[in-house]
């Protein structure tokens, strides 16, 4: 796959994510990658964790979106003009929000937010070739008796 990029601006609006979410997905899905790719969910996930937090912390200025993609890895970027960068935090269990970035902690095999010149980009990346989930309880054959 030769590496895809993609950049766009959207503004500050819970009506945006959404539009924004479908636009990144589209886009992927003509680079190539499958519609049921399971790195292609996860990026969608990331992206709307991302625009949501951007939206709710940073107001209603302009919002940018950015993905790439090098074969290797997705890469999604959401970057804003508030300079204070996120916290993730342990919201109450009665909290319905709060856990935006302890979900795309959990999603991506990498993520970081880093301040710009004009706010900050946090960014997340998942592997396409996943490696095997530490989750996935290996099978082994049990010895007969």
């Amino acid at each position: 796959m030769e590496p895809q990029h993609l950049s766009f601006s959207v503004p500050g609006t819970t009506r945006a994510v959404a539009a924004a979410r479908r636009k990144l997905v589209a886009e992927m899905h003509d680079w190539g990658l499958p519609a049921d790719s399971e790195a292609l969910h996860t990026a969608e996930l990331m992206a709307g964790e991302l625009l949501s937090n951007a939206v709710q912390h940073a107001g209603p200025g302009a919002i940018t979106v950015a993905a790439h993609c090098d074969g290797d890895a997705i890469r999604v970027e959401v970057s804003d003009s508030s300079c204070e960068l996120p916290r993730p935090r342990s919201p109450s269990e009665g909290e319905e929000r709060g856990r935006g970035l302890l979900i795309v902690t959990a999603l991506a095999d990498r993520y970081a937010v880093e301040p710009t010149e004009s706010g900050k980009r946090c960014w997340a990346e998942v592997h396409l070739r996943a490696a095997p989930s530490p989750h996935v309880a290996l099978q082994v054959p049990l010895p007969r008796r």
